[in-house]
């Protein structure tokens, strides 16, 4: 399907989704979409929104810090649901 490429000029992950500024190597046009967190790291297709043109991008990883930081906001959240089921069995 592919016959173009989208580069990422920007990007930012979010709680949902990782947001895009892309530029179409094909009519040069840049755009903004989102993606699911699932996709990140792989490459995707879809359609130029400006020229319609079919074209793949390459997502991009959390950086190490990213990842670092999700991972303990996780294991703070499950302390403190572990908390709040000890204190729910008195």
């Amino acid at each position: 399907m592919a016959h173009s490429s989208f580069r990422v000029q920007a990007h930012k992950f979010s709680p949902d989704n990782i947001q895009t500024t892309l530029v179409c190597s094909k009519c040069d046009e840049v755009f903004q979409k989102e993606f699911p967190l699932d996709l990140e790291g792989q490459t995707t297709e879809f359609k130029c929104p400006v020229c319609g043109v079919p074209g793949e991008v390459d997502l991009p990883y959390k950086s190490a810090d990213e990842r670092e930081k999700l991972e303990e906001e996780f294991e703070e959240a499950e302390e403190e649901e572990s908390g709040e089921e000890a204190e729910d069995e008195y």
